[in-house]
């Protein structure tokens, strides 16, 4: 099992994992101090998911683009493997607040927005690499939490604030499918882009 703690390491999976699970303490502690509710809201929830994903999608690039590239791995099978278990990862550290008095729920939603931030992340890291992969979930889950974007009939708005729309919303549900679709495909088929080797050689 070396080979699997060297994988770990070498996409800093240890510091990643110990971020996403602050977070998904800390809003936790936020949000039973501050709150009477014994669930958590959807736009907190969407935040705190959206932290934790980008926090492990730091790990969907190596520091060698060219080993990740090479033919004697089965990439697109490892790299499918290594997203599944970010989103299994994510979703049991929410599951777990079911133990307490303050949830993470429904569940549903929880599914939907893990699933669908991390292929928008995916699908960021395959496009610009693990470095950027960030911005496109911090700026979709911004747009989505703003006051003014709530339950809607309207589908544009539904579509927007796919996140914090109710767990049952076709069109979200949609949007997130489709989002965890095409990331998954193009991060597994694809993964990050080759950066220059002045970028990836080791400091001297």
């Amino acid at each position: 099992m070396r080979w699997l703690q060297l994988y770990l390491r070498s996409r800093r999976v240890p510091l990643a994992l110990g971020v996403a699970i602050a977070v998904i303490v800390l809003a936790w502690v936020m949000s039973s101090t501050y709150t009477t509710s014994t669930t958590i809201n959807a736009r907190t929830a969407s935040l705190t998911i959206m932290l934790a994903v980008v926090a492990l999608g730091a790990t969907l690039n190596g520091a060698d683009d060219a080993l990740d590239h090479t033919a004697s791995v089965n990439w697109p099978l490892r790299r499918a493997g290594h997203l599944l278990i970010a989103a299994a990862v994510i979703t049991a550290l929410l599951s777990l607040s079911a133990l307490t008095d303050v949830r993470y729920e429904p569940l549903a939603l929880v599914l939907r927005n893990t699933a669908g931030l991390l292929g928008l992340t995916a699908l960021g890291t395959a496009v610009f690499g693990a470095a950027l992969s960030w911005i496109a979930p911090l700026t979709w889950t911004l747009i989505a939490v703003l006051p003014f974007l709530g339950p809607s009939a309207d589908v544009r708005v539904q579509v927007a604030s796919w996140l914090t729309q109710p767990a049952g919303t076709t069109a979200a549900t949609v949007c997130a499918t489709v989002l965890a679709v095409t990331g998954l495909l193009a991060y597994a088929l694809r993964g990050g882009p080759l950066r220059p080797a002045s970028e990836t050689a080791p400091d001297r």
